[in-house]
């Protein structure tokens, strides 16, 4: 994107180069976005598989669908912060029972 953001201006807005260096600065993105989830997958496979960690999967898709804030607020909350917070507590009470949790 540093291409095109350096030449957007030098370049005439309908000129097809310009459109180039668009198209192929986002596709270096989406490259390098690929790439990073993918390191980030084997680094989670990496704990499941040789650390034996118990890795919970929360699916926020839907979350990111809704159409007014206070849709997204309470979707957030239901999908991802409620199960995130039952996950923690699980965890806590099998850790240590002498950790009170309210």
């Amino acid at each position: 994107m540093n291409k095109y953001l350096r030449e957007e201006t030098n370049i005439d807005e309908y000129d097809e180069s310009k459109k180039m260096i668009l198209y192929s600065s986002i596709a270096n993105i989406k490259l390098n976005t690929c790439s990073l989830i993918c390191h980030q997958l084997d680094k989670i496979q990496l704990l499941i598989n040789e650390k034996m960690w118990l890795v919970h999967h929360l699916i926020a898709i839907d979350v990111f669908k809704g159409d007014r804030k206070k849709d997204v607020d309470e979707s957030w909350r239901n999908t991802v912060l409620q199960p995130c917070l039952d996950i923690v507590k699980r965890f806590l009470k099998n850790y240590d029972h002498n950790i009170i949790i309210e």
